[in-house]
């Protein structure tokens, strides 16, 4: 009988480790762009000391909640934004921050006024 014990607890644990985990050993999520040698927002925002590190939901209800929505869904007009991933986010919102999308929604220039690190956290807030 505790040959039947030894052997599950072994077959389990080999799979749990053949499963993995998506998560770095630090608790960062790996990043969707490992290939592209992309930052995920994540290790943007944990590069910072913890007294500096911005807080998504407060960038997001001051610089997004007005166009996007409490949810992402979109609202006064505004474009949803639910279904992208955290990365993704932070990627596309990067070019606004320097100027270089083309035909930028005015509102969408207040992302210049924003750090790396707060683009970071409001993507980690609202991305999925």
């Amino acid at each position: 009988m505790q040959t039947f014990y030894l052997g599950t607890g072994l077959l389990l644990s080999a799979l749990l480790v053949a499963c993995g985990d998506s998560d770095k050993p630090n608790g960062t999520p790996a990043s969707d762009n490992a290939a592209t040698g992309l930052p995920h927002p994540a290790e943007i925002v944990s590069a910072l000391p913890p007294e500096a590190q911005p807080y998504g939901l407060d960038v997001y209800t001051e610089k997004c909640l007005a166009c996007h929505g409490k949810l992402g869904e979109g609202a006064e007009g505004g474009p949803a934004i639910t279904g992208i991933k955290q990365a993704d986010m932070y990627h596309k919102l990067l070019p606004y921050r320097t100027g270089t999308v083309q035909g930028t929604p005015a509102k969408m220039k207040a992302m210049a006024a924003l750090s790396e690190a707060e683009i970071a956290a409001a993507s980690i807030y609202a991305g999925e």
